[in-house]
C-alpha cells in the first residue's frame, strides 16, 4: 500500500521524549501571550506585536483555534512554544516550534512534536502533516523529522493573473461543467476518486483516508459553497472525467484546492481546458488564480507553466500517518 510508505507515528517508541525536569502540554489561557512571544521572537521586535495581536484578533473571529497552541516549560520557565491546529478531515497541521537555544535545546523541539503528535492520535486524528518555508532552516525540518513527522517532497506554488486568455489545447475533447448538487452527488464522488488512481500528486495520501475525510478536508477550505466545486463532463456522451475544487484566498485571490482527471482523460489536452475553465469561472471576482503542485508530479506542472502561472514559493512537506 501507497500508505506503507509515509512513517507511522508508534507510540511505543518514543525518540524523542521530553528532557529531565521538562513539563509539555497544550498551553493554558493565560500563558498564550507569552508563548506567542516566544514562538515569533524571530519576527523584527516592529512587526511582532501586530503578528501577535492579529493571531488573537483570528482566534476572536474563529479563523485560529489557540487551544492548539503547546508549550513547554523547565522549573516553571517557558522554554518552548509550538501552534498546531486540528483540520477537517481528521487530520492535524503542525509548524515548526521555537525553543530557548540554551539547555538540551535538541531535545526539546522534537519533543514537543511528538507529544503533540500522540496528543492527535488519541483523539482520532489520522494525519498530521506540516509545511516548512526556507525562511525556517534546515534546523526546523530535521527537529519535525526526529520529533514523528518525516519530510516527503517539495510543493511547489504558482499563480497566474486571471484576465491573461489562456488558448485551449488544440484537438482536445470539449467539456461540459456543472457544479455540485444532489442529482450529480455520486458522479462527483466517483470521478474524485478515480482522480488519485495512478496520480503523481502527493501519492502517499492515495488511500489513506476515507473519501469523506478527504471531502471534509477540502469543505474547510474557503467557505464552502458547491458551485465552486466543478464537475467536467465530455461533451459527447457525458461522461465524468474532471473535477477542479476552487476556494477563495486572500483579498482577490482565488486557490485551485484540487485538479484532476480520471487516468483515461490524461494527455488529451483536457488539464489545459481545466485551468481554462477555472480561469473563466473565477473570471471578474478575481484578480489571481493559484495552485501548489508536488515537485515530483512533472507533467503537471510543465502544465501549469505552460498555462502561464509562475512559481512563487516552495515548501518542504512533512507527514506521519496517526493510528493504526
Amino acid at each position: 500500500m501507497l500508505e506503507d510508505s509515509i512513517a507511522r507515528l508508534d507510540d511505543s517508541a518514543r525518540t524523542a521524549d521530553a528532557p529531565r525536569g521538562v513539563v509539555i502540554g497544550p498551553c493554558p489561557p493565560s500563558d498564550r501571550e507569552e508563548a506567542l512571544e516566544l514562538l515569533y521572537r524571530r519576527l523584527p521586535s516592529s512587526v511582532r506585536p501586530r503578528t501577535i495581536a492579529e493571531l488573537f484578533r483570528q482566534a476572536d473571529a474563529g479563523a485560529l483555534d489557540l487551544s492548539g497552541l503547546w508549550i513547554a516549560r523547565r522549573r516553571g520557565r517557558l522554554v518552548g512554544a509550538m501552534l498546531t491546529q486540528a483540520l477537517a478531515g481528521r487530520a492535524a497541521a503542525i509548524w515548526p516550534p521555537e525553543v530557548d537555544r540554551g539547555w538540551r535545546a535538541d531535545d526539546l523541539a522534537p519533543a514537543l512534536v511528538r507529544e503533540a503528535l500522540l496528543w492527535y492520535q488519541h483523539r482520532g486524528c489520522r494525519l498530521a502533516q506540516a509545511l516548512v518555508d526556507r525562511s525556517s532552516g534546515r534546523r526546523a525540518g530535521a527537529e519535525l523529522a526526529r520529533g514523528g513527522l518525516p519530510y516527503v517532497t517539495d510543493l511547489v506554488y504558482l499563480g497566474r493573473p486571471v484576465a491573461e486568455p489562456l488558448r485551449p489545447a488544440l484537438g482536445a475533447p470539449a467539456l461540459r461543467w456543472e457544479g455540485l448538487g444532489d442529482e450529480n452527488r455520486d458522479d462527483f464522488a466517483r470521478t474524485l476518486e478515480r482522480s488519485y488512481d495512478g496520480s503523481l500528486d502527493m501519492p502517499e495520501l492515495s488511500g489513506l483516508r476515507g473519501l469523506e475525510d478527504v471531502l471534509e478536508g477540502h469543505r474547510a477550505k474557503g467557505g464552502f459553497d458547491p458551485e465552486r466545486w466543478r464537475l467536467g463532463r465530455l461533451a459527447e456522451g457525458g461522461e465524468a472525467v474532471a473535477v477542479v475544487l476552487l476556494s477563495r484566498g486572500e483579498g482577490r485571490t482565488w486557490e485551485v484546492s484540487y485538479l484532476g482527471l480520471v487516468p483515461s482523460a490524461r494527455g488529451r489536452g483536457l488539464g489545459k481546458a481545466a485551468l481554462g475553465h477555472a480561469l473563466d469561472w473565477v473570471g471578474e471576482e478575481g484578480d489571481r488564480l493559484e495552485l501548489a503542485v508536488d515537485v515530483r508530479n512533472a507533467p503537471a506542472e510543465a502544465l501549469y507553466r505552460n498555462a502561464g502561472f509562475r512559481p512563487f514559493d516552495r515548501r518542504g512537506v512533512h507527514l506521519t500517518v496517526l493510528g493504526r
